[in-house]
């Protein structure tokens, strides 16, 4: 494919919303580069029909590939999904489509000059319509992270667009399983001196879709995966 998309979708117990996210997408991709495109679904560890329906699609789509994995680890997903990807520019969407599909366009238009592209949600062109203590949990963690590492990101939870050899070489550093990924993925971009670019993106996540006990529990295990993390990198 010359000059190519590939979108990996990471899906766990998605069943309500799987089938509808990858025809938005579907249509997105398909006026923005005709035929120069694939989905590719990572279902992974799910308990009800994903599964079954992601082999669906593949069926259905020439454009869609599926895969299965027995556990369930967005980490692996992501990992196994830009690993499969075979076009020239590769980037990662939650089934939710919470964020703006125009991410996409914008990021292929500026991937031939700046080889990762970085969405940011705090910046002053962007909808960020999210629970206030979502939006706090998140800048405090890009803070935090940055002044960990001596980085400077705006935004450390958001999508990311790479071009295909550095985000296969990329992805091969981490080993996170889960959201956790996205840390580690920022923090090799730092190490390895790839030029990136931050443009702003829309996020609509207009109720909390996890329990709150969930999200303080994530926070906690996550900060210390930080702190764990920044201990490893000092023993290198």
């Amino acid at each position: 494919m010359n000059q190519s998309i590939s979108v990996v979708v990471p899906a766990f117990n998605e069943e309500k919303d799987l089938r509808v996210s990858i025809n938005v997408i579907y249509k997105y991709l398909t006026k923005l580069v005709d035929n120069n495109f694939e989905i590719i679904i990572i279902e992974n560890g799910s308990t009800d029909s994903t599964a079954e329906i992601a082999f669906e699609l593949d069926k259905e789509f020439t454009n869609v590939r599926s895969y299965s994995l027995k556990k369930a680890s967005l980490g692996e997903a992501y990992r196994y999904g830009i690993h499969k990807a075979s076009c020239d520019m590769i980037t990662a969407y939650p089934v939710d489509l919470a964020f703006s599909l125009d991410f996409i366009g914008k990021a292929f238009k500026l991937i031939w000059e700046y080889p990762i592209i970085l969405g940011v949600r705090y910046h002053q062109d962007s909808e960020n319509e999210r629970p206030f203590i979502r939006i706090l949990i998140s800048k405090v963690h890009t803070s935090l992270v940055n002044l960990l590492f001596h980085t400077h990101y705006n935004d450390i939870d958001c999508l990311k667009a790479y071009r295909a050899n550095l985000g296969k070489k990329i992805v091969k550093f981490t080993s996170a399983t889960g959201p956790f990924i996205e840390v580690e993925l920022i923090y090799f971009i730092e190490k390895l001196g790839i030029k990136f670019r931050e443009i702003p993106i829309n996020h609509i996540e207009k109720v909390i879709a996890r329990h709150p006990y969930y999200i303080i529990r994530s926070i906690v295990k996550n900060f210390i995966k930080l702190f764990v993390f920044k201990l490893r990198r000092l023993n290198q």
